[in-house]
């Protein structure tokens, strides 16, 4: 992982686009700029995106030369914190974005639905159980009996009591 130099020369104000015709971007929300990547592509599997950066003005004159430095393009969407209506204008802008998906955790999915900035949201709701001798028990009250646990409806998985449809054989 590369980190900033402190000394580097001024970069100047502004966004930074160093591919505008990517068939793919990553775009990576790291407000103070703290991220060290190692090259301007993210590839999974068989596909590869070029990496935009998403910083406010907090991010420091260095690490702004980093990103330049690797060809990392980047927006600056705020002075504090990210303005998200202003990024997805830039993205538009700068980068032809029409489309997003957001690929984030509850904070960045939270904040764009706030801003009123989704038009569609699918959810996946999907029963698990790990039966592995690693994985610590998710409740301390557990049935100590099959038949007790049976007799409620339910099953005991690693500790934790899930409906008996959620279970798996």
């Amino acid at each position: 992982m590369r980190t900033p130099e402190a000394d580097a020369a001024p970069v100047p104000d502004g966004d930074f686009v160093a591919v505008s015709d990517a068939s793919k971007y990553y775009i990576s929300i790291d407000p103070s700029g703290r991220l060290g990547w190692d090259s301007a592509e993210m590839t999974y599997r068989t596909t590869t995106a070029h990496v935009i950066e998403v910083l406010t003005g907090r991010a420091s004159n260095a690490y702004k030369a980093f990103l330049r430095k690797l060809g990392i393009s980047y927006v600056i969407a705020g002075d504090t914190n990210i303005d998200f209506e202003l990024l997805l204008d830039k993205l538009s802008d700068l980068f032809d974005v029409q489309t997003l998906m957001l690929g984030g955790g509850g904070v960045l999915n939270w904040s764009f639905i706030q801003a009123n900035l989704c038009d569609e949201l699918s959810v996946v709701i999907a029963p698990t159980a790990d039966g592995s001798s690693d994985t610590p028990a998710t409740t301390a009250n557990t049935a100590t009996s099959p038949s007790t646990q049976e007799s409620r409806g339910r099953r005991a998985v690693r500790g934790s009591l899930l409906p008996q449809e959620a279970c798996f054989s």
